[in-house]
């Protein structure tokens, strides 16, 4: 169909024309990010960066600018970026007058570099800090020998258990395990492959026996060597064996005898631990133990049914883990199994002292209800 409307030679150039005047003004985002555009790097590295710290007066200011570009190095905002860098830009300005011999940018700078050095003492003592609490941070989650085996798996080989268990560890055992699972279902796959070849082959050396018959032309695919196409699938069946085999052997290989002496130095280690610990706590040393002995509790559904004076009973024996005086006679009650069951007999005295401590206490109420009666006549009078 043929348009109704023709349009001049004069207008489609005057189109053209406006339409390149609009495309070379259209903005052009690039697809690489601009920190990495040569033309933002060299300029900020090697104009700005370097300009700043060969015209800094003192160490102090060159140490305050390797520290904030240090801070800004990744911003990846355009906006941010711009404003930091002509704020630099002014300080390099500024460096480049005191180097030629501006008294009042000098004195400017003299007076900056000395607040600096505040600041330098204080970032530095920060510094301090937060290197020690990273190295008591790292101390208090290293992992420890707990005295327990890691035994021995197609992943892994013996190893001595760890708490908390090392990333790389945990990391070769998810890698290999999944490497297992992938070994085998390779396997399925390939005789699968192997499978799928036999029949076609069987299927085209029967087309070429009907073809023969026909005396129509036939051009096989495999052919005689069939081997060829199978080599590449036994070659990866091969492979996968080689390293299933791995894995078996690995989950057969023996801990050695320094490993078993170094996982029973640390069971050792770990009763001397909890000795110790039991120690402390038994001479009134608030231990981390000793918090979740007190905040534990029986079940809800034993706790439920329980009387006041047994939930009573069963808080004392939780507070402590002493074996004498109140806490012992209520663990006593309770069942438990104490190292000595008459131990908590001692803070009341042999029996044959009892009526001697009898009546010593009888004169002390005796002579407090005397006292008692002296201060109330006192005051009546």
């Amino acid at each position: 169909m043929t348009s109704i409307f023709k349009v001049s030679e004069a207008s489609r150039a005057h189109r053209a024309q406006i339409a390149e005047l609009i495309t070379s003004r259209r903005r052009i985002r690039p697809r690489t990010p601009f920190w990495n555009l040569r033309i933002h790097r060299v300029p900020t590295l090697w104009s700005l960066y370097r300009g700043l710290l060969r015209t800094s007066p003192t160490e102090d200011i060159r140490w305050r600018i390797r520290r904030v570009f240090e801070r800004y190095r990744n911003l990846t905002s355009p906006t941010a970026v711009r404003e930091q860098l002509l704020k630099y830009h002014r300080w390099l300005d500024v460096f480049t007058k005191a180097k030629q011999g501006d008294i009042h940018l000098q004195a400017v700078l003299a007076r900056y570099s000395k607040m600096i050095v505040a600041k330098r003492e204080k970032e530095d003592f920060k510094h301090m800090m937060r290197e020690e609490l990273s190295w008591q941070r790292k101390l208090a989650h290293r992992p420890v020998l707990t005295g327990g085996y890691l035994r021995a798996t197609v992943a892994n080989p013996p190893l001595p258990r760890m708490r908390p268990q090392p990333d790389h560890i945990s990391g070769m055992i998810h890698k290999r395990r999944q490497a297992s699972t992938r070994q085998w279902e390779s396997l399925g796959e390939a005789d699968i492959m192997l499978q799928d070849l036999k029949l076609e082959a069987e299927f085209e050396k029967s087309l070429a026996g009907a073809a023969r018959r026909e005396g129509v032309k036939f051009d096989p695919v495999f052919g005689d060597d069939i081997g060829a196409w199978r080599r590449p699938i036994s070659d990866l069946k091969t492979a996968n064996w080689q390293r299933i085999d791995e894995g078996n052997r690995r989950r057969e290989m023996p801990y050695t005898t320094e490993m078993l002496a170094q996982i029973k130095q640390a069971r050792r280690e770990k009763v001397a631990n909890k000795t110790r610990e039991l120690q402390r706590e038994a001479h009134g040393e608030v231990l981390r133990r000793t918090i979740f002995r007190r905040r534990a509790g029986p079940p809800a559904h034993v706790l439920a049914k329980m009387t006041p004076v047994q939930k009573h009973m069963d808080k004392v024996s939780r507070s402590s883990v002493s074996e004498v005086g109140y806490v012992g006679m209520v663990k006593k009650k309770l069942g438990w199994k104490l190292r000595n069951p008459e131990a908590w007999k001692v803070e009341n005295g042999p029996l044959e002292k009892k009526q001697y401590m009898d009546a010593m206490a009888a004169m002390v109420r005796k002579e407090n209800a005397r006292k008692r009666r002296e201060d109330i006549d006192d005051v009546e009078e």
